[in-house]
């Protein structure tokens, strides 16, 4: 008996690995795989919008409507009700400014404004009625809520008395302010003539070289009793106290009429019969002195047109004294 057959073994030899990674194919590379013929569908579906009709459009702009009337209303109410709000209504008036004009009178010129709502008021219409009182130069208005108007105004200020049909209140422009009468009694200023008889652009002129004048001079205006405007444009001013009258043409004027003053009373003293002296020149003071043998003219409480012609040249004549004044008083 024959001993058994033992199975063959076979080695079966695998490369390493890195064979696989270290030699890619020499074919091209695949492409992804194609769906299975059997996953396609046959035919491509489309997939059809449905449209809605009229009826939807017709409903979603009722509603947008809706939507903004109720929107509206809601603001319209409630612009009623802060419009008509007790708390916003004008109730305190703070003016500042005002030295001639009383609050009640700037409550006056600011008409209805007092209880309206302060949200409603017009500014510068409120302004417009302020500017429009002669005595009101410039106005500035501001609201504070919840009932308080502020008001800052710029008056003013009257420096001479403009004499015309009546006397009236003028400033250093000229302009003229109110009626001098039981209101203004109060005010001692020099009294302005040669506005009256004349048409309005000579006069404005006149009233400009004489508020000129008076705003030049500053508080030495308070030695003026009246200035007369010439024809010429030259000033004739009469002086308080013993009246003398000088005679002045273009500015400066300060200086010039502080020289005077230093040497008022040594002039006075010189020549005790000037009619007027004359400051016109540089550096010079002339004493304008009656005829030899003339009567002298009798003192006049106000002044009156000078007789002499209208000149800016040197006078000459022996009735012209040259009184030198003091070159270093001229820039006082």
């Amino acid at each position: 008996m024959s001993a058994p057959r033992l199975p063959t073994q076979r080695r079966l030899i695998v490369p390493p690995s890195h064979d696989l990674t270290l030699d890619p194919p020499l074919g091209p590379a695949p492409g992804p795989p194609e769906d299975a013929p059997f996953l396609r569908p046959a035919r491509r579906a489309r997939v059809r919008i449905r449209r809605r009709g009229w009826t939807h459009r017709a409903v979603l702009a009722l509603q947008i409507g809706g939507a903004l009337v109720a929107a509206l209303s809601g603001l319209w109410a409630g612009y009623a009700k802060v419009m008509a709000s007790e708390r916003l209504r004008v109730a305190r008036v703070e003016v500042r400014g005002g030295h001639f004009l009383s609050e009640g009178e700037v409550r006056e010129l600011l008409g209805p404004a007092v209880g309206e709502n302060i949200l409603n008021l017009d500014i510068e219409a409120l302004k417009a009625r302020l500017r429009a009182s002669p005595w009101v130069a410039d106005a500035t208005v501001s609201r504070t809520l919840p009932d308080l108007v502020r008001v800052e105004i710029h008056e003013r200020v009257p420096l001479a008395l403009a004499e015309m049909d009546r006397l009236y209140l003028m400033d250093g422009d000229g302009a003229l302010i109110d009626i001098y009468g039981p209101r203004t009694a109060g005010f001692d200023l020099p009294i302005v003539r040669g506005l009256a008889r004349v048409d309005g652009e000579t006069r404005r002129d006149h009233a400009a070289r004489a508020g000129a004048l008076l705003r030049d001079l500053g508080e030495l205006a308070g030695e003026i009793s009246e200035v007369e405007v010439e024809p010429s444009g030259d000033l004739r001013v009469v002086l308080r106290g013993a009246g003398e009258v000088v005679r002045m043409g273009p500015p400066p004027y300060r200086s010039r009429f502080v020289t005077f003053l230093g040497l008022r009373q040594e002039l006075r003293e010189r020549c005790p019969r000037a009619e007027y002296f004359d400051l016109r020149f540089r550096d010079r003071i002339y004493a304008k002195e009656p005829a030899e043998g003339s009567a002298p003219p009798a003192p006049r409480p106000v002044a009156t047109p000078s007789d002499l012609p209208d000149t800016h040249e040197m006078p000459r004549g022996p009735r012209m004294e040259p009184l030198h004044a003091d070159a270093g008083k001229e820039g006082v």
